[in-house]
C-alpha cells in the first residue's frame, strides 16, 4: 500500500514538473529559514551547558548599597565569602576563585619580540578545569599549574601570539598596571586548549596561575583571603553545591556571615554601606537582564521568541503555498479521486495518499534545506555572531526540532488537500461538477491573504527594526564612529608622553584632531563615572551626576553643539578649573541657561575642588538608548586610568594613517603594545543584539518575500490556466489586452488590499510594543507603511504580470477551439 501511495505521488510530481518544483523549493526555503533561526534559538538556549557539573554551579553576586541608598550590582565578591562557604557548609562540594581584572594586559613574548595586549585572559585558581569545561589537546591536564609561573592559551590565543609556532614551553612577559604591579613576570606555557565554545560566559584565551602573583603581590594570602570588604580583591566566585541544595538557603547562610563581617569592618561600616549576596545558576548567566556576567555580551529570551515566531510564520507561507497549489490542482486530481472511489477506495486511503505527497515533498525539500543551510552557514554566522559547523546541524536538540518541523510542515501542507480532494464524490466528479467551487476558491484566496499579511507584518517590523538601529548607530557620539581611531592609552602609556605623541601625529597634515578622554561610550561594565557636585549659588545640595574627564579639544574632535557659553580654549590656565554641562544637568537645576553660565560648581571629594560653568552641550548619548541621558559635566582633567586617545582619520587613507600613528606609537613608546579600534566597534558592541536582530530580520523578511513571490506566481499560473476560455471570450468581444491584464491584476489587488488592513495594525502594534524597550526612539513614521505597502504590491505585480501578459496575448482560436 506505502509503495503505492509513494509511486502516484512520484508520477504527480512528474506531470506536474513546474507546480513542484514551486513546491519543493518553497518549502526548502521555509526548512532552510528555520532550521537556521533554530540553529541559533538551540544554541542560546544550550548556554554554558557544556560545563561538567553546570546543573549544581552556581556563581556568586551582590548587591551594594550606598549610604545615598543608591545600590550597584557587582558579577564578584571578595574571595573570602566562598571559602568560608566551602569551610562551614556541607552543601558546598567546590569553590574556584578566577580574577578578572579590568584594562589590558602586556602579553610580551620576546624571543619574537612580539607584544599584544588583551582582555581576554584570566586568572585562575589550580583545579578551576574540573568546574568550568576545558578541553586540553596538549599538556598534561593534572600538571598545567603544577608550577605556580605557568599558563595556558586557546588555539586562537597561540596564533595572536606565536603565530605557527608551537607555543608549549615558550616563555611570556606579562605586565598589568594593578595585577602586576607594573612590574613584569615570566610565565611558562605549560598547555594548549581548544577554542572555548561561542555559547560559554567562560571564554578567555589565556588563562594564567593566579599563584605567579605571588612574586609581585606583598601578603598574596591577603590577596586571595582578605577579611576586608573593602581594599579586597574580588573574584569570579564559584561554587559547587549538592544536588538538591536550595541556592536560597545558601544566600541566607552568606548574608549571615557576610553582616558579621562587615561588622568588623570598622571602615565599612562607618561609611554607612551595606551588602547583600546572591547566588545565580550559571545556567541562567547568559538570560539575567540585571547583571552583566558577561561583558559585551548577553542573551534575552524575548528576541528568542521573536526568532521562533518568525520561523513558524516562514513555515507557515511556506505551507500555505502547498496547500494552495495543490487544491488549485483539484481539477486535475478530481477524477483521479473518483475513479479511485468508484473502484472501491476509501476516503481514509485516499487522504493518506495526499498526506504521503506532502511527505514525499516535505522530505525532498528537507534535503535541499540541508544543501542551502551548509552554503549560508557561513554568511549566517556572520550574521547571528555565532561559529556554527556543519557538525552543529546533528546536535540532538536541533534534530528533535527539526524532526518536529518536518511532520508540522507534513501535517499542515498536506491536511486541507486530504480533507477537501478526499471529500469529492465520485457520481459528482466524472461528471465535471463540484469541482470548481467558490467554497476552495475562497479558502485559497484567504491562504494568500494570510500570506500577504505575514509578508507585510514581517517587512514592517523589519523595516522599523532597522530604523531603529540607524537611529542608535547615529548618536552624536557616533556620527563619525568608522573614522574615530580609538587607542587604548590608561594603564598602558605613562600620561607625561601623552602631549609629544599628540604632537607627532598632528604633524599629518591629514589628521586634525587627537583628543582624549573616557572609554566611549560607556558600556554598562566599564565602571562608574558618577561625582557629587554642589551649586552654591542654588541651593547647595549634593547632586550625583556622571563625569566625563576630557581633554580640552574634546567637543571639537565629537562635533558636539555648543548651545550656550564656549568651549575650553588650550591658551586659558583658567579654564582648567571650568566645566561644561549639557542640558539634562541644566534641566536637572531648574535655572535659566544665563544664569548657569559662569557659576560655580563644587566638586565633593576628599579634597573639595571649584570649578566655573563656561558652557552647556547639546545632549548626545554616552550610554545606551536603552537609558535616559542623564546630568553630565565635561571636566578637562583626564581621568587617573580609564584613559583613551582618539585620533579622527580622514575618509579614504585609514589604514594608511593607522601604520603612520602606530610607528608613532612605537617611536614615543617603546617597548609598549599599540592596541586601538574604532568607535563605531564599541557601538556595534553596545548593540550586539539588536544588531543580530536587524540583520537576521532582514534576511528572514526577504526569505518570506521570496517564497510568497513563488506562491504567488503559482497561484496566478493557475487563475490564467483557469480564466483560458474566459478571456478568449472576453477577446472576441473586443476586450483590450491591458483590459484583459486589469482583470487579473484586480484578483490580487483585492487580496492585497484585505491583506494590508490586517497586517498594518499588527505591525503597528508589534513594532509599538518593541520600541518601548528604548529611551529614545524613531518615529513610526507613515512612510515605512507605504514603503512596505509599495514594494510587496512592486514585487506581486512584477510576479505575476508574465503569466498574466502571456494569457492575455493568447490566441482566442486555440483557447475556445474545444467548445
Amino acid at each position: 500500500m506505502i509503495k503505492n501511495y509513494l509511486l502516484i505521488a512520484i508520477r504527480n510530481f512528474q506531470r506536474q514538473k513546474m507546480f513542484s518544483l514551486l513546491n519543493v523549493f518553497g518549502l526548502a526555503l521555509g526548512l532552510a529559514s528555520s532550521i537556521l533561526i533554530f540553529l541559533y534559538v538551540s544554541d542560546e538556549l544550550q548556554y554554558d551547558a557544556m560545563h561538567p557539573l553546570g546543573n549544581d554551579t552556581y556563581r556568586v553576586g551582590c548587591t551594594v548599597t550606598n549610604p545615598e541608598g543608591q545600590t550597584f550590582d557587582n558579577t564578584s565578591a571578595p574571595g573570602f565569602w566562598t571559602r568560608e562557604l566551602k569551610e562551614s557548609r556541607a552543601e558546598v562540594v567546590q569553590n574556584v576563585l578566577i580574577d578578572n581584572i579590568g584594562y589590558p594586559t602586556s602579553l610580551h613574548h620576546k624571543a619574537a619580540d612580539k607584544i599584544i595586549l588583551t582582555e581576554e585572559i584570566r586568572w585562575a585558581e589550580p583545579g578551576f578545569q574540573s568546574v568550568l569545561y576545558f578541553n586540553l589537546i596538549q599538556g598534561n591536564l593534572e600538571k598545567i599549574f603544577e608550577d605556580q609561573n605557568s599558563m595556558v592559551l586557546s588555539e586562537s590565543g597561540a596564533r595572536k601570539l606565536f603565530g605557527d609556532r608551537d607555543p608549549i614551553g615558550e616563555i611570556v612577559t606579562i605586565k598589568h598596571t594593578w595585577a602586576t604591579r607594573g612590574k613584569e613576570i615570566d610565565v611558562k606555557v605549560t598547555g594548549l586548549y581548544k577554542d572555548l565554545p561561542a555559547n560559554s560566559h567562560f571564554k578567555p584565551n589565556y588563562i594564567i596561575n593566579v599563584n605567579a602573583l605571588r612574586a609581585v603581590v606583598e601578603d598574596f594570602a591577603a590577596y586571595m583571603e582578605g577579611t576586608r570588604l573593602q581594599n579586597s580583591e574580588w573574584f569570579e566566585n564559584y561554587l559547587v553545591l549538592k544536588p538538591g541544595t536550595d541556592p536560597k538557603v545558601m544566600e541566607a547562610g552568606l548574608q549571615k556571615y557576610v553582616d558579621v563581617m562587615a561588622q568588623s569592618d570598622s571602615a565599612f561600616v562607618a561609611g554607612g554601606w551595606k551588602v547583600t549576596p546572591f547566588l545565580k545558576s550559571i545556567s541562567e548567566i547568559h538570560f539575567d537582564q540585571k547583571n552583566v556576567w558577561e561583558p559585551g555580551y548577553g542573551g534575552d529570551k524575548k528576541y528568542l521568541a521573536i526568532f521562533s515566531a518568525v520561523a513558524i510564520l516562514i513555515l507557515v507561507i511556506a505551507c500555505i503555498n502547498y496547500m494552495n497549489l495543490a487544491t488549485a490542482r483539484s481539477a486535475r486530481r478530481a477524477k483521479e479521486v473518483g475513479l479511485r472511489k468508484s473502484f472501491g477506495s476509501r476516503r481514509r486511503e485516499i487522504a493518506y495518499q495526499f498526506f504521503s505527497e506532502s511527505t514525499l515533498m516535505t522530505l525532498g525539500s528537507l534535503l535541499l534545506a540541508f544543501v542551502l543551510v551548509i552554503i549560508f552557514l557561513h554568511p549566517f554566522n556572520q550574521l547571528a555572531h555565532k561559529s556554527f559547523t556543519f557538525a552543529s546541524l546533528f546536535n540532538p536538540l536541533l534534530m528533535l526540532i527539526i524532526a518536529g518541523v518536518v511532520v508540522f510542515m507534513a501535517v499542515v501542507s498536506g491536511s486541507y488537500p486530504a480533507i477537501y480532494l478526499s471529500a469529492f464524490q465520485p457520481t459528482e466528479v466524472l461528471k465535471g461538477q463540484q469541482v470548481r467551487g467558490k467554497a476552495a476558491e475562497l479558502f485559497r484566496k484567504g491562504l494568500v491573504t494570510v500570506q500577504y499579511a505575514i509578508s507585510l507584518i514581517l517587512i514592517i517590523s523589519t523595516l522599523v527594526v532597522i530604523r531603529q538601529m540607524q537611529h542608535m548607530q547615529g548618536s552624536k557620539l557616533n556620527e563619525q564612529g568608522n573614522q574615530l581611531l580609538s587607542i587604548r592609552y590608561g594603564g598602558t602609556a605613562p600620561q607625561n608622553k601623552y602631549q609629544t605623541f599628540k604632537q607627532a601625529v598632528l604633524q599629518d597634515k591629514d589628521i586634525q584632531h587627537v583628543t582624549m578622554a573616557n572609554h566611549l561610550p560607556r558600556l554598562n561594565f566599564f565602571g562608574w563615572i558618577g561625582v557629587t557636585f554642589q551649586f552654591p549659588d542654588f541651593d547647595g545640595k549634593d547632586l550625583q551626576w556622571n563625569q566625563l574627564n576630557v581633554d580640552y579639544d574634546f567637543a571639537r574632535t565629537y562635533k558636539l553643539e555648543i548651545i550656550a557659553g564656549r568651549d575650553f580654549d588650550v591658551n586659558s590656565v583658567a579654564d582648567s578649573l571650568s566645566l561644561i554641562l549639557n542640558e539634562a544637568a541644566v534641566k536637572a537645576l531648574n535655572q535659566p541657561i544665563e544664569k548657569i553660565i559662569g557659576t560655580t560648581v563644587t566638586e565633593v571629594g576628599e579634597v573639595n575642588r571649584n570649578y566655573k560653568v563656561i558652557g552647556v552641550v547639546k545632549d548626545f548619548p554616552f550610554r545606551s538608548m536603552h537609558q535616559e541621558i542623564e546630568p553630565l559635566a565635561l571636566n578637562p582633567h583626564v581621568h587617573f586610568i580609564d584613559r583613551i586617545a582618539y585620533v579622527e582619520l580622514p575618509a579614504g587613507k585609514i589604514q594608511e594613517k593607522i601604520k603612520f600613528i602606530e610607528s608613532k606609537w612605537k617611536e614615543v613608546f617603546p617597548g609598549i603594545g599599540f592596541d586601538y579600534w574604532f568607535v563605531s566597534d564599541e557601538f556595534n558592541r553596545m548593540y550586539a543584539v539588536e544588531g543580530t536582530v536587524a540583520s537576521l530580520a532582514k534576511t528572514f523578511a526577504i526569505l518570506a518575500i521570496l517564497i510568497t513571490a513563488l506562491g504567488i506566481f503559482g497561484l496566478a499560473s493557475y487563475t490564467a490556466e483557469q480564466k483560458t476560455k474566459e478571456v478568449g471570450i472576453r477577446k472576441v468581444l473586443g476586450a483590450a489586452v491591458r483590459q484583459v491584464v486589469g482583470m487579473f491584476l484586480w484578483i490580487f489587488f483585492k487580496i492585497f488590499l484585505i491583506s494590508a488592513c490586517i497586517a498594518i495594525p499588527a505591525a503597528y502594534f508589534l513594532s509599538d510594543f518593541w520600541l518601548k524597550n528604548f529611551k529614545y526612539q524613531t518615529n513610526l513614521s507613515v512612510w515605512i507603511f507605504v514603503a512596505s505597502l509599495g514594494g510587496l504590491l512592486i514585487i506581486t505585480m512584477f510576479t505575476i504580470s508574465y503569466e498574466t501578459w502571456k494569457a492575455a496575448k493568447a490566441n482566442p482560436a486555440r483557447s475556445l477551439r474545444s467548445e
